[in-house]
C-alpha cells in the first residue's frame, strides 16, 4: 500500500475554514489543535492510490468524535448508522429502555443531516460514491 504524505499546515487551515471551525457533522465548534481532517471517501476503501482522494475537496473538518465514529464508512453508510442509533440502543441496553420509560430519554428517530449540509456546503460529487 502506498504511502500518504503528511497534510501540511496550509491545507490544514483550508480544511477548518470550509465550515468556519465546526465539525462537519455534528456542527461542534471546534479548535483548530483539535480538529482532525475527515476524507468524506475513506482512503482506506482505496486500494490502488491515494492521488484522487487525499485532496482537499475530499477532506472536511471532524471533531475526534465524529471523525472516530464515522471510520471508513461512506457519508451514506454514516448516515445510516446514524439513523439506527435509536434502534440499537432499544434492542442492546436495558438502561436506555428504562430511561425510555421513565421519560429520561425521548427517542427522535429522523432523517439525518449533517451540519455541512445545514449551512449549504456542497461536497463534490466524485466523493459521494
Amino acid at each position: 500500500m502506498q504511502k500518504r504524505k503528511p497534510i501540511s499546515k496550509k491545507t490544514r487551515q483550508f480544511v477548518y475554514d470550509k465550515l468556519g471551525g465546526h465539525c462537519a457533522y455534528c456542527g461542534k465548534k471546534i479548535e483548530m489543535k483539535d480538529m482532525q481532517i475527515d476524507h468524506v471517501y475513506p482512503l482506506r476503501l482505496q486500494y490502488k492510490t491515494f492521488d484522487d482522494l487525499d485532496v482537499v475537496e475530499n477532506m472536511l473538518p471532524s471533531c475526534r468524535k465524529c471523525n472516530r465514529y464515522k471510520y471508513t464508512l461512506t457519508l451514506s453508510k454514516f448516515r445510516k448508522r446514524i439513523e439506527e442509533l435509536t434502534e440499537n440502543l432499544e434492542r442492546n441496553s436495558v438502561a436506555y429502555r428504562n430511561a425510555v420509560s421513565f421519560n429520561q430519554v425521548i427517542p427522535n428517530k429522523h432523517k439525518q443531516e449533517f451540519y455541512f449540509e445545514k449551512v449549504g456546503f456542497e461536497i463534490d460529487k466524485r466523493y459521494l460514491k
